[in-house]
């Protein structure tokens, strides 16, 4: 198993091993007897690179707001989503690109632990430089950056900053404009029983019903 696959489940801590490469911090697992709904809360580090994204980007898809990922080139954007696959550099200090399934996001969360849509705006590439074993698959991350275009109909995102959540950290809820995201995801989960897509205490099983076995996917993801 790849290091920090893990992650998943337990968190792992990502540090930054050379200057150059891209910011990201992983959410700890933080028990709380928290309830109710709060706003989105960015780390220390993470306000720097809130308070440049572009004018009506903070947040996407909230009821009723036809967002979409699309025709967004020039714009500093901060988008939630899924990592599905991971492509390492074709050379050594080169960018990684990550394949992620957008996720609207409204603005507020769950007390106890980020809460974003079931429902997205499609798939979009994150271009950052990381260490690729260290990210884990099916986790949550929010990419901070500049969308630089649009690329069979996948917007390229060249990102500054990432805030990751590992299992344990984040769950769902249903709201947003119409679903956009690749059917194919949603073929390759475990859904098929059905049950609620919100869970203030998701377990293993939880995020595999949604989202997936995480060894399907990240540096293991087939082509379709």
């Amino acid at each position: 198993m790849r290091l920090c696959a893990v992650a998943l489940i337990v968190g792992c801590a990502l540090t930054v091993p050379a200057a150059g490469q891209t910011r990201v911090d992983v959410e700890p697992i933080r028990p709380s007897d928290a309830s109710g709904t709060c706003a989105y809360k960015p780390n220390g580090v993470e306000k720097n690179y809130l308070n440049n994204v572009s004018k009506g980007e903070t947040v996407n898809g909230p009821a009723g707001d036809p967002y979409s990922i699309h025709g967004k080139a020039g714009k500093y954007i901060a988008w939630f989503g899924i990592v599905r696959g991971i492509t390492p550099p074709a050379q050594p200090g080169g960018y990684v690109q990550l394949l992620v399934e957008h996720r609207y996001f409204d603005g507020s969360s769950d007390c106890r632990m980020m809460e974003v849509s079931q429902s997205g705006g499609g798939d979009f590439a994150g271009m950052l430089r990381v260490d690729p074993a260290m990210i884990p698959p099916l986790a949550l991350v929010r990419i901070y950056g500049v969308v630089i275009r649009d690329k069979d109909h996948v917007p390229q995102v060249l990102g500054q900053y990432m805030r990751v959540w590992p299992w344990h950290t984040f769950t769902f809820m249903q709201y947003g404009p119409a679903d956009q995201s690749n059917p194919r995801w949603a073929k390759l989960a475990n859904a098929g029983g059905g049950g609620p897509i919100y869970n203030s205490s998701p377990t293993e099983d939880y995020y595999r019903r949604v989202l997936g076995d995480p060894l399907a996917f990240g540096l293991n993801l087939k082509a379709e």
